[in-house]
């Protein structure tokens, strides 16, 4: 706190690098810049300590500029914060649009066909583990999307209906087309929630298994040899038999 009771900010939330005022008289926001600043690290913090857990005064200390600016364009945290949740909801769908589709008309290509269906499973695994394990800014926006799963605000009702109804959805297509089940059946949510959070569950932990496997960070040769193990179990699960991981980028039907 400093001598006027206002908060103040340690050095590790001190405005990035080379970061400069975007100011254009006493008290006048920024540009569309500075906008783009305020999201990606008030994203960060929120991640990080919550929403309660920030103030709109740390979020401009980090991003450089002065507090009008947040409230210039976003109107106060909460609107914010809601930006930031539709940010993120822009930046995964290049990954949820492609796992959907591949799923949907892979599963209506196959038929029924056990090793076909086995194909899809593990095309999805590496579609969507390749994404989350390699793509920098995922690694920060996954954890503010878990902290929605654990503590839901606002937003929740949002992410649920465009980003995991849709996955799930997907994913809840395959697993009925595998073990015979209605989609509609507990048992075929609950499996589709197992399977996707087999798939997720290397990024929520990466530290976790960083630290027991002696790694300093994922490597290509281990984000292939977890994407390895995760198809086999989420194969196993299905009653399907082991098969290839199928494309490297989008999983699709096999041939």
């Amino acid at each position: 706190m400093d001598k006027d009771g206002a908060e103040t900010e340690g050095p590790d939330l001190a405005a990035p690098s080379g970061v400069v005022e975007a100011r254009r008289g006493p008290g006048r926001p920024g540009g569309p810049e500075s906008r783009e600043r305020i999201l990606e690290e008030a994203g960060k913090l929120f991640a990080r300590d919550g929403f309660d857990g920030v103030t709109i005064r740390r979020i401009a200390a980090r991003a450089g500029v002065n507090l009008a600016a947040v409230n210039y364009h976003f109107g106060g945290k909460k609107g914010l914060y809601h930006e930031v949740m539709r940010q993120l909801l822009t930046d995964v769908a290049p990954i949820i649009a492609p796992a959907v589709e591949g799923i949907r008309t892979g599963v209506a290509r196959a038929s029924g066909g056990r090793g076909a269906l086995a194909a899809i499973a593990a095309a999805f695994v590496r579609h969507t583990m390749t994404e989350l394990l390699m793509d920098e800014r995922l690694r920060w926006q996954h954890i503010l999307l878990v902290r929605e799963f654990s503590q839901p605000s606002d937003e929740f009702p949002m992410i649920l209906a465009e980003a995991i109804d849709p996955m799930h959805d997907a994913v809840a297509e395959l697993v009925a087309a595998a073990t015979g089940r209605a989609i509609s059946e507990p048992e075929t949510r609950l499996l589709t929630t197992d399977i996707v959070g087999q798939c997720m569950i290397y990024q929520i932990a990466r530290t976790l298994v960083c630290a027991r496997m002696g790694w300093d960070d994922y490597t290509p040769d281990g984000i292939e040899a977890l994407i390895g193990m995760v198809t086999g179990a989420v194969q196993r699960t299905l009653g399907l038999p082991a098969a290839g991981g199928g494309p490297r980028t989008r999983p699709e039907a096999a041939p």
